[in-house]
């Protein structure tokens, strides 16, 4: 193979900047020129020691494999409408030949091609360290098609969650952690009525955005998150957005209008204060009058405000018509949202039925010391909530 073949790839150019390709590129380029041992040596060292960290299995195959199937490019962003006539098709095509020759490289070959070239060097070539290259099929072309139509492409592949940030940019959540709905205690018609809302989005259908109201702990957020393991099979994807970014939420429409994938655009805790300077435009995008909301967005979001808006005192002084206005703009942005649920505090029964169910599932014995333990644990803390009622098992469980 003419290794020089490997610098005319244009559709998959990004592959080529990643640092695994990059040095294999360089051990090959190498090993074909009249280098010296040494020099061949660092390098492939360099090559395994990066695959052995990006790879669990060392495997160059799966690793380019996933790099193909994830890669942002001009190939993924037109999968949709794709012709095998079309020079990108004929061009991705060739630059996946090129690929599959490139990984005719395997350990076994390269091992020869240094036996070849340095047969005094036998006891350290033996010890080379080992990497797979296992390709027994070849690249397929409309599977990798396929799958950018299905999964979408670059950080949207192989991550559920996500933040965006001031700086306009999308970033994937690594640790990302959720609950089921089984591990959600009460609440039921709350539960029923956002699975409803969401199984009618990610089939296509006419959905609500969803505001979520009610005091800290009662699992509104756990509510939301939840929801991207019960539609995992539909793609379901969350960003979580801030005050601060919300702003450029027609920015963030434009970087998702044309991925396969649904997302839930999540914002958690928001509320503004009443001279909020970002208040009217948030309030706009929400109407959607700056940016058509694409159809694989939904906004859901919680506050702990009913309104969203604090209200001063003086907001209610002065004519009444001054005070009707103040408060017809406090509860507009509410009004954005078609569903709002509310989450209150638990009576003592619902909080102790939740402590209950959660010491069930962990095979606590449940007797009257746990009750009236539950119970001054949540004394203590001057609220009845999920949150309260985790955390008193968490500390019985310590004792």
């Amino acid at each position: 193979m003419n290794i020089s073949n490997i610098y005319i790839i244009t559709v998959f150019k990004k592959l080529l900047q990643d640092d695994v390709i990059k040095s294999f590129i360089n051990l090959i380029e190498s090993i074909n020129k009249d280098s010296n041992f040494s020099d061949n040596l660092k390098l492939y060292s360099d090559f395994v020691y990066k695959l052995y960290n990006s790879e669990k299995d060392a495997n160059l195959f799966n690793y380019l494999k996933k790099l193909l199937y994830s890669d942002d490019n001009i190939l993924a962003k037109n999968s949709r409408n794709i012709k095998d006539n079309d020079n990108i098709f004929k061009s991705a095509v060739f630059e996946l030949k090129i690929l599959d020759e490139l990984l005719k490289y395997n350990y076994i070959e390269i091992k020869k091609l240094f036996q070849d070239k340095y047969q005094n060097e036998k006891n350290i070539i033996e010890n080379l360290p080992v990497f797979n290259c296992y390709n027994s099929e070849l690249f397929d072309i409309y599977d990798i098609i396929n799958s950018y139509k299905n999964n979408g492409w670059g950080i949207f592949v192989f991550n559920k969650a996500f933040k965006y940030t001031k700086q306009k940019e999308i970033l994937p959540v690594k640790s990302f952690k959720t609950m089921t709905f089984n591990e959600l205690k009460n609440y039921k018609y709350q539960q029923e009525v956002i699975l409803k809302n969401t199984k009618a989005f990610v089939e296509g259908k006419e959905a609500n955005n969803i505001l979520l109201y009610g005091d800290r702990g009662c699992g509104k957020s756990s509510t939301v998150k939840a929801l991207i393991n019960e539609f995992s099979s539909y793609n379901l994807k969350i960003i979580q957005i801030t005050k601060e970014s919300f702003i450029y939420l027609a920015d963030l429409y434009e970087k998702l209008r044309n991925l396969p994938n649904k997302f839930i655009i999540f914002a958690d805790d928001i509320s503004f204060d009443e001279n909020d300077k970002d208040f009217s435009t948030i309030k706009a995008i929400l109407e959607g009058s700056l940016s058509e909301k694409p159809e694989n967005t939904i906004i859901y979001a919680t506050t702990n405000r009913m309104h969203l808006v604090k209200e001063s005192f003086t907001s209610r002084e002065g004519s009444e018509l001054h005070m009707n206005d103040t408060i017809d703009e406090a509860v507009s942005l509410s009004d954005r949202f078609g569903i709002m649920l509310t989450f209150s505090s638990l009576t003592k029964t619902e909080y102790l039925d939740i402590v209950r169910q959660i010491a069930q599932d962990l095979e606590i014995p449940v007797d009257d010391k746990l009750y009236r333990e539950a119970e001054m644990f949540a004394a203590l803390k001057a609220i009845r909530t999920p949150r309260v009622a985790r955390q008193f098992i968490t500390d019985f469980m310590n004792e």
